[in-house]
């Protein structure tokens, strides 16, 4: 929240610390299964980064859970896995997530999906 201090006679506007992204995203329409401790799911990745991604599901998940995710990128033979991420956010339909773990052949081939496109 922005707030006002008083210092030495004179009104100093603050600015709360804004939080800014490590990679930039693009927007993708990629399906996605999800697996945790005791659910399966499906879902779609709506956009997509170097360290995480913003998911389209019917799952309701919870902020800090772990799952693992593989992704089905066009163009790939097999599905991009993401061996642990965790939930960072989530609304009703919605989550974002954070790539915690993954193998280095699937982060090559991740970074070639993320630098083939066009960022948000």
């Amino acid at each position: 929240m922005c707030g006002y201090h008083v210092h030495d006679d004179q009104y100093v506007h603050e600015q709360p610390p804004m939080k800014l992204r490590k990679y930039g995203r693009i927007a993708v329409e990629f399906p996605a299964s999800f697996s945790g401790a005791s659910f399966r799911a499906q879902g779609v990745i709506v956009d997509i980064s170097l360290s995480g991604c913003r998911v389209h599901s019917a799952l309701a998940m919870k902020k800090n859970e772990r799952l693992g995710v593989l992704i089905d990128v066009p163009g790939y033979d097999h599905p991009l896995y993401i061996s642990q991420a965790a939930i960072r956010w989530a609304s009703a339909e919605e989550f974002g997530m954070e790539f915690l773990e993954m193998e280095l052949t699937d982060r090559q081939k991740l970074h070639e999906v993320v630098s083939r496109s066009q960022p948000l």
